[in-house]
């Protein structure tokens, strides 16, 4: 029987990364490679609605293939596996939440909003890369998802990486702080449609 949560992995992804492309050109004072995700959402960004909108649908779509995942005992009941999946929904949690925590804008007075913003971000980051990381453990001696493990193995170190140079980047004000982090979270979104694909073509 085919499931339709993993149709949520796939169109929550792009819908987020439309949302960032689209939300950056509509825009005349933003830049890619400088300007991060989140400032697409400060408080009084221009089409602040419409951006909002977007991304909550992403986060409800990712909260909704976390739980599948998680609840389908077809898949997978392994601990790593369970824990993985409900790491995802989780972090759908806190992409919703974010939404009511804007990034404080740069060289502004630290705000409350601000100061959550950057610790629930900061959990986010660290349970998507514990989750993709889970995800190859469990998968790494299953042949028919050694391919995948493998590839949630180089995912976790770039996402470490290049979310390690995201966050020194935007810390000291450089020019590619926004080229990192969307070099991470476009990596972690990749990762998602491959595994929604993959339980697709299982089922």
């Amino acid at each position: 029987m085919k499931k339709f949560y993993p149709l949520f992995g796939i169109i929550g992804p792009v819908i987020y990364i439309f949302a960032v492309i689209f939300g950056g050109m509509i825009r005349g004072d933003y830049n890619f490679l400088y300007n991060t995700i989140s400032e697409l959402t400060l408080a009084n960004a221009p089409n602040l609605l419409l951006m909002s909108i977007l991304f909550g649908i992403y986060n409800l779509s990712l909260l909704i293939f976390g739980t599948g995942a998680f609840r389908d005992n077809e898949i997978d009941t392994n601990k790593k596996y369970k824990t993985a999946t409900l790491m995802l929904a989780i972090i759908g949690i806190l992409g919703l939440l974010l939404l009511f925590f804007p990034q404080d804008p740069r060289n502004a007075a630290i705000t409350f909003q601000g100061t959550m913003h950057i610790a629930i971000a900061g959990i986010a980051s660290f349970l998507t890369l514990i989750s993709v990381l889970l995800m190859g453990l469990n998968f790494r001696k299953v042949k028919e998802m050694k391919n995948f493990a493998i590839y949630s193995f180089i995912s976790f170190a770039v996402i470490l990486i290049s979310g390690g140079m995201a966050a020194i980047s935007v810390g000291s004000n450089s020019a590619y702080g926004g080229l990192f982090e969307r070099i991470t979270i476009f990596a972690f979104m990749l990762w998602v449609i491959v595994f929604s694909y993959l339980i697709i073509k299982k089922t």
